[in-house]
C-alpha cells in the first residue's frame, strides 16, 4: 500500500485484509467490520483510504474464499452486504474461470444458505435486505449455469416449495428476480444468445412454475388461514409479473381470471395485487383475437367488482387517515391503468358491452377528479387517445363511401350516400351516449389545467439577450396532453366547451365580495385552457366566445383591488389575447386596441408585467405582421408608420433585454411590407438609434477614441443599438443591408479600438484585468458586431435573401467579409485564451455554412488563426472554455459539411490538426461534444468513399490504422455510451473497406482482422483467444447488415465484463459456427459477382444442375 503512505492514517495495516494466501479467521473479520465502518462514519481521510482498500479487496481474484467466514462471524449488516458484493463480483466477472469443483461449492453454499435463512420464518424477516441481497446473488448464479449446467433448477426450486411457506414466499422471490433478470434487464446484462436462450426456457419449464402458483392459491382458497398471507400476496405479485410473458394459453384456457375476481378482488389485503394481474391480462394485445369472449367476460367482472364500491371513493379518499389513504391511492391508481388498459387495447370489443363501457367511463371520471397527480395523469393520457378516438371516427363517417380504405382525414370521392347515413346515425347515437361523459371531463380538465410553457427573456453571462423556452419538464408534458384532449373535446362539442368555459370565468367575476373565493390560480388555469383551445372552433364561434371572455376580464380587472390582483388578471389578459392571432387578424379595431393597451402595460414597473407585455407584443407581431403594414380601412397611415411617433415614449421606460425584443416585434411586422419598402421602414423605425449612433461616432471622432470609450455608459449605448439592430436583422433579414453598410465600417473600427485596447491591458497587467468593468463592456461590445455580423449573413446569404436585395452570395461575402476577417483572425490569435470569444467560432461556422464557395479559399486560414489556438485551450482537460469546445466543433461540423474538399488542400500538419481534433472529441467525457464529433466523422468517411480512389488511399494511409484503434477504444470504455450508435457506423464503415475491398493495398481484408485480433487480445487479456476470433470474424460476416452489426457489437461489450473461461472447448462450437458464417458469407458476396466464382468450382454445382433442367 504504498499509494497510502505505511498504515494510510488506519489504526492498522490494511495489508493484512489484502493477504489471502492464510485462511481468514474472526481477528480478520474484526479488521474488516472496522474499516467498513470507518467507510461510514471516518472523516475524509479515512473513507478515501478505506474506499481503497475495500476496492482492492473487493477485486482480488482470491477474496471470494473468504466470504463464508465473513457470513459466519461478523454481526454487521453492512460487513454481509460487502461479503455479497466480493461474491457477486467474482460470479459476475470470473465465473467462467473457476475450476468446477469451485463453481459447485460457491452454487451449493449459496443455495444452502439461501433455505437455512428463508425456511425460518422469524430469521428471514429479521434478515429481510440480506436476504434479498443474497437472492440476487443466487440469480447471478443461475443466469451463468442455467440450463447448461443445471437443468433441474426450475424443478428443484418449485419442488421444495411446497415443503415449508416461508420458504415458497422466498422462492417466488426468487423466480420473480430471474424472471425480471432475463425479460426486462436482459439486454443490458446479457448476451443476446444468452438472452433468448434462458427466455425459451423459462417458457417450456413454466408449466412448473404455474402449478407452484396454482397450488399456493387453491390452497388459501380450499382452506382460509391454512396459508400465510403474505405468501398469498408474494404469489399473485410474481404472478404479475409473469402475465407480460407466459403463453397466452395460461390465461386464458385456465380458470385463473375467474379465481382473481372471485376470490383475491374482495379481501382488502390482496386486492392491489389482484388488480395488478388483472391490469396484465387487460393490457394483453398480441394473439387475444381468439380469446375475445374470455377477455370480454374479465372485462366485465372487474366492472362488476368496481360498481360495488362506494360512489364518492375517490372523491373521499382526500380526507381518510395515513395508511387508508395510500392504500386507495394505489388502488385508484391501478384501477386508472386496468380500466385503461382494457379500453387502450381492445376498444371495440368494450364498447360493444355498452352495460358495462359506461359505468368505466364513469368510474374513470371520478377517478381523475381525485388529487393524486400520478393516477390523474393516467387519466389525462387515457382521455387524449379517448377523445381523439372519436373525433377521428367521425371524420372517417363523414367521409365514408368507395374510398373508405383510405387514411383517416384523408378521403376523397363520391361518397355512398346510404353509408354516410348510417354511419353518422351511429356516430350521433354514440356521441349522445358519452356526452354527459364528456362535458364532466371537460369541467374536470380546465380546473387542472397545467401550466404552459413560458417564454424567458434573459441576458446571459456573455452579454447576449436569449429568449429561452422552458426545459420539457413534467409540467409541461402533462399541459401538452391536456391541451390536446380539450382541442379534441372543442370539436366534439364547442357549445358545451364554451358554455362551460364562460360560466367558470362569470363566477370569478361575480365572486368580487367574498373575497376569500378570488383565486388567482383558478383563473389562470381558466385562462390557460382558454387559450389551449385557440383554433378548435369555427371562426364565427372563436369571435363570440372570445369577446364576452375579453368583456368578463377586463370587468375583473376594474373590479379587483391592488397592483397584484390587478397584474394577475392583466397578464392573464394578454395571454389569451396572445393565443388568438386568428380573431385578431379578423378585427382590426380589436388589434389596434391590443397593441396600445399592450404599449401601455410596458410603463408599468410591477415584476413581471413588461416581460409578459413585450412578449406578447412579439408573439402578435409575428401572427399579424400583414395587418401593421397594409393600409386598413378609416385609417390615413399604416399603423407601423403612427407607431413611430409613440415610439421613444412606448419603450422610454422598458429594460434593454425588452427594447431589443420590442425591435424584434416591429422588425416582424416590417418583414410584411413589400421588398422596395422595407429599407425604408427599417431605417425609419432606427431613426432614434441612428442618432445616437451619429453622435457617438462624432464624439469618437473629435477626442481620443480609447479614451471616449473608456465610459461605461458609452460602451452600453453601443451595445444596445448592435443589439436592436441584430434582433432588426433577426426578423426583417436581408432588406437590413443599407440600414448595416451605413455604420459597418465604423462598427469594424469600434471593434478594433476595444481589441487594441483589451490586448494592451492584458499585456501590461494580465489576464486578471478581463474582470474589470470596462474590459468586459468592450469584450460585450465586440460579441455583439460579431453576433450582429453572423445574423445578418445567416439570413442575407440565401437564395431568398439575395434575391430580395438583388445581388449574388459571392457579392455579400466580398461587401462584408473581406474588411472584418483579418482583424477577427489576427484579434482571435494574439488574445490570452480568457480574452478570445467564443462568438469568433460561431460566426465563422456561418460563413462556412451560407459562403462556402466564397469561404474555401480561407479555411488554411482559418485552421493557421483559429483552430490551432483553440485546440490548445480546450485539450489540457475536458472543462474548461465549454462554450469555445461546443462553438469549436460546430466550426468544425460546418467546414466538414460545406467546404469539404478543401480540406484535402490543407497543409499535412493541419490536416493532422484536424483528425487529431475529431479523435480527441470522440474521447471526450461531455456527450454534447463527444456526439458531435462521432457525427462529423461519420459523414467525413461517407463523403471521403465518394472521393476519387488517390484521395481516400492517401487519407487511409496516414490515418485508417489510428483511426480504427482509436474507434475500437472509446467503444470498448465504460465511459461513451451514449454514442454506441454512432462508434457502431463509424467502425461499420472502416470494416467495409476491408471487406469490400475498397483500398487492398492499405487496409486488406486479412491485414485488418490480423490487426483487430492482435490490438483486442492485447487490451483484453481476460478474454479467451477464440472469444476474440470469434468477435472479429463475426464482424466481418455481419458489416452488411447494420442491424446484426450492432447487435454483434453490444454482445461483445457485455462479454468484456466477463473472464473468458481458460478452456478451448468452452468456446468450440461457438467458433465453429462463426467460421461456418465467415465462409458463407464470402461465398454470397463472391456469387453476387459474375465470374468471381469459377465455372467447375462446386459451389456451381446446384447452379449447374438448374441449367439442365
Amino acid at each position: 500500500m504504498a499509494a497510502l503512505g505505511g498504515n494510510g492514517g488506519l489504526p492498522f495495516d490494511p495489508q493484512l485484509l489484502l493477504n489471502f494466501e492464510n485462511t481468514w479467521d474472526a481477528s480478520k473479520v474484526q479488521l474488516l467490520d472496522h474499516l467498513i465502518t470507518l467507510m461510514y462514519s471516518g472523516d475524509q481521510s479515512q473513507r478515501s483510504v478505506a474506499h481503497e482498500v475495500l476496492t482492492r479487496v473487493k477485486t482480488h481474484p482470491e477474496s471470494w474464499r473468504a466470504v463464508d467466514t465473513i457470513l459466519a462471524t461478523s454481526s454487521s449488516a453492512d460487513t454481509k452486504f460487502f461479503a455479497l458484493n466480493v461474491l457477486e463480483n467474482v460470479i459476475c466477472t470470473r465465473w467462467h474461470v473457476l475450476p468446477d469443483d469451485q463453481k459447485n461449492g460457491i452454487k451449493s453454499y449459496v443455495v444452502q444458505l439461501v433455505i437455512k435463512i428463508s425456511a425460518d420464518e422469524q430469521f428471514a424477516s429479521t434478515q429481510k435486505h440480506f436476504l434479498t441481497k443474497l437472492n440476487e446473488t443466487l440469480v447471478n448464479i443461475v443466469k451463468q449455469e442455467w440450463p447448461r449446467s443445471w437443468e433441474s433448477f426450475i424443478p428443484d426450486i418449485c419442488g421444495s416449495s411446497r415443503t415449508n411457506q416461508s420458504l415458497c414466499e422466498n422462492n417466488l422471490r426468487i423466480l420473480n428476480l430471474l424472471s425480471e433478470e432475463v425479460f426486462n434487464f436482459g439486454k443490458n446484462q446479457m448476451t443476446s444468445s444468452k438472452v433468448s436462450t434462458l427466455k425459451n426456457s423459462l417458457n417450456a419449464q413454466f408449466s412448473t412454475i404455474y402449478e407452484l402458483c396454482t397450488f399456493v392459491l387453491k390452497s388459501h382458497i380450499s382452506q382460509p388461514g391454512s396459508v400465510k398471507t403474505s405468501l398469498v400476496m408474494t404469489t399473485l405479485s410474481t404472478l404479475a409479473n409473469f402475465l407480460e410473458w407466459i403463453p397466452i394459453g395460461y390465461v386464458f384456457e385456465t380458470d385463473l381470471i375467474q379465481t382473481l375476481l372471485c376470490h383475491f378482488w374482495d379481501p382488502l389485503e390482496f386486492r392491489i395485487d389482484c388488480v395488478k394481474c388483472l391490469n396484465e391480462i387487460a393490457c394483453l394485445h398480441e394473439g387475444v383475437q381468439q380469446y375475445q369472449p374470455q377477455l370480454v367476460r374479465c372485462f366485465q367482472g372487474c366492472i362488476e367488482k368496481i360498481q360495488q364500491l362506494p360512489e364518492n371513493m375517490p372523491e373521499a379518499v382526500a380526507n381518510a387517515p395515513g395508511q387508508q389513504k395510500i392504500f386507495w391511492e394505489v388502488f385508484h391508481n391501478q384501477v386508472a391503468l386496468l380500466l385503461t388498459g382494457f379500453l387502450k387495447h381492445n376498444m371495440a370489443a368494450m364498447e360493444a358491452q355498452q352495460a358495462y363501457m359506461i359505468p368505466a367511463l364513469k368510474y374513470l371520471v371520478r377517478i381523475t377528479t381525485a388529487p393524486n397527480e400520478e393516477t390523474f395523469k393516467i387519466c389525462v393520457e387515457f382521455w387524449q387517445t379517448f377523445s381523439a378516438r372519436i373525433f377521428l371516427e367521425i371524420q372517417q363517417r363523414r367521409s365514408a363511401g368507395p374510398a373508405a380504405s383510405a387514411p383517416l382525414l384523408l378521403l376523397d370521392g363520391a361518397p355512398n350516400q346510404a353509408a354516410r347515413a348510417d354511419g353518422l346515425a351511429a356516430v350521433q347515437a354514440k356521441m349522445k351516449l358519452y356526452s354527459p361523459i364528456l362535458a364532466e371531463i371537460r369541467r374536470v380538465l380546465i380546473a387542472r389545467m397545467a401550466k404552459p410553457p413560458e417564454v424567458t427573456i434573459k441576458e446571459n453571462e456573455e452579454g447576449h439577450i436569449v429568449r429561452a423556452e422552458e426545459e420539457d419538464t413534467d409540467e409541461i408534458a402533462l399541459y401538452k396532453m391536456i391541451r390536446e384532449a380539450l382541442i379534441y373535446l372543442t370539436h366534439l362539442d364547442p357549445a358545451n366547451m364554451e358554455n362551460i368555459m364562460l360560466q367558470r370565468l362569470s363566477e370569478e367575476c361575480l365572486q368580487e365580495h367574498t373575497v376569500e373565493h378570488w383565486s388567482p390560480t383558478l383563473l389562470n388555469r381558466l385562462c390557460w385552457a382558454i387559450g389551449s383551445i385557440s383554433g378548435a372552433m369555427q371562426e364565427s364561434s372563436e369571435k363570440r366566445f372570445l369577446v364576452s371572455v375579453i368583456k368578463d376580464l377586463l370587468s375583473l380587472c376594474e373590479m379587483k383591488r391592488g397592483k397584484e390582483n390587478k397584474a394577475v388578471v392583466a397578464s392573464n389578459i394578454m395571454y389569451v389575447v396572445g393565443q388568438y392571432p386568428r380573431f385578431l387578424r379578423a378585427h382590426w379595431k380589436f388589434l389596434k386596441t391590443v397593441i396600445f393597451k399592450l404599449c401601455e402595460f410596458m410603463h408599468e414597473t410591477f415584476p413581471g408585467v413588461q416581460s409578459m407585455a413585450v412578449d406578447t407584443f412579439l408573439k402578435i407581431c409575428q401572427k399579424c405582421k400583414k395587418k401593421f403594414v397594409t393600409m386598413q380601412k378609416d385609417e390615413t397611415k399604416i399603423f407601423i408608420e403612427e407607431m413611430r411617433e409613440q415610439l421613444e415614449q412606448d419603450i422610454s421606460e422598458l429594460e434593454h433585454l425588452h427594447i431589443c425584443t420590442y425591435f424584434e416585434a416591429v422588425g416582424h411586422m416590417i418583414s410584411a411590407a413589400a421588398p422596395e419598402v422595407k429599407p425604408r421602414l427599417v431605417s425609419m423605425m432606427l431613426d432614434i438609434f441612428n442618432k445616437r449612433w451619429a453622435y457617438i461616432i462624432n464624439l469618437l471622432s473629435n477626442n481620443d477614441p480609447i479614451e471616449a470609450l473608456k465610459d461605461t455608459s458609452t460602451l452600453r449605448e453601443i451595445s444596445l443599438i448592435l443589439r436592436v439592430n441584430e434582433r432588426m436583422v433577426s426578423a426583417v433579414g436581408a432588406a437590413c443591408h443599407e440600414q448595416l453598410s451605413s455604420f459597418y465600417n465604423q462598427m469594424l473600427n469600434i471593434y478594433k479600438v476595444c481589441s487594441d485596447f483589451i490586448s494592451h491591458s492584458v499585456a501590461q497587467q494580465g489576464s486578471q484585468i478581463i474582470q474589470h468593468t470596462q474590459v468586459r463592456y468592450m469584450r460585450n461590445v465586440k460579441r455583439d458586431t460579431l453576433r450582429l455580423v453572423q445574423t445578418f449573413v445567416d439570413l442575407a446569404a440565401t437564395p431568398e435573401g439575395t434575391q430580395e436585395i438583388r445581388c449574388t452570395v459571392a457579392q455579400v461575402a466580398q461587401r462584408f467579409i473581406p474588411p472584418l476577417l483579418e482583424p477577427v483572425l489576427a484579434d482571435y490569435k494574439s488574445n490570452v485564451p480568457q480574452a478570445r470569444d467564443a462568438e469568433v467560432l460561431d460566426l465563422l461556422a456561418t460563413l462556412a455554412s451560407r459562403l462556402s464557395e466564397s469561404i474555401s479559399s480561407e479555411v488554411a486560414k482559418i485552421f493557421e488563426m483559429v483552430v490551432g489556438c483553440t485546440c490548445d485551450m480546450i485539450k489540457g482537460d475536458f472543462q474548461s472554455f465549454p462554450d469555445h469546445r461546443t462553438k469549436f466543433y460546430d466550426l468544425i461540423k460546418a467546414l466538414n459539411t460545406h467546404c469539404f474538399q478543401s480540406l484535402f488542400y490543407l497543409p499535412e500538419a493541419q490536416l493532422k490538426l484536424y483528425v487529431d481534433s475529431l479523435i480527441w472529441a470522440l474521447k471526450h467525457e461531455q456527450p454534447q461534444v463527444a456526439d458531435t464529433g462521432l457525427s462529423i466523422l461519420q459523414q467525413f468517411l461517407e463523403r471521403l468513399l465518394q472521393m476519387p480512389a488517390q484521395v481516400y488511399n492517401s487519407f487511409f494511409n496516414l490515418y485508417y490504422f489510428p483511426v480504427l484503434q482509436d474507434v475500437l477504444c472509446v467503444l470498448t470504455d465504460t465511459f461513451h455510451k451514449s454514442g454506441f450508435k454512432l462508434q457502431q457506423q463509424i467502425l461499420q464503415q472502416l470494416l467495409s473497406v476491408a471487406a469490400m475491398n475498397v483500398a487492398p493495398e492499405i487496409a486488406p481484408k486479412q491485414k485488418v482482422m490480423e490487426f483487430l485480433f492482435d490490438l483486442i487480445g492485447k487490451s483484453f487479456p481476460t478474454l479467451h483467444r477464440s472469444q476474440v476470433e470469434i468477435f472479429v470474424l463475426g464482424c466481418f460476416t455481419k458489416v452488411r447488415q447494420p442491424q446484426e452489426f450492432q447487435q454483434h457489437l453490444r454482445d461483445f461489450l457485455i462479454t468484456l465484463k466477463e473472464w473468458g473461461s481458460h478452456e478451448d472447448y468452452f468456446y468450440e462450437e461457438e467458433r465453429q459456427a462463426a467460421l461456418r458464417d465467415a465462409q458463407a458469407s464470402d461465398t454470397q458476396w463472391r456469387m453476387q459477382v459474375p465470374g468471381l466464382v469459377p465455372q467447375h468450382d462446386p459451389l456451381r454445382a446446384a447452379e449447374n444442375d438448374m441449367d439442365d433442367l
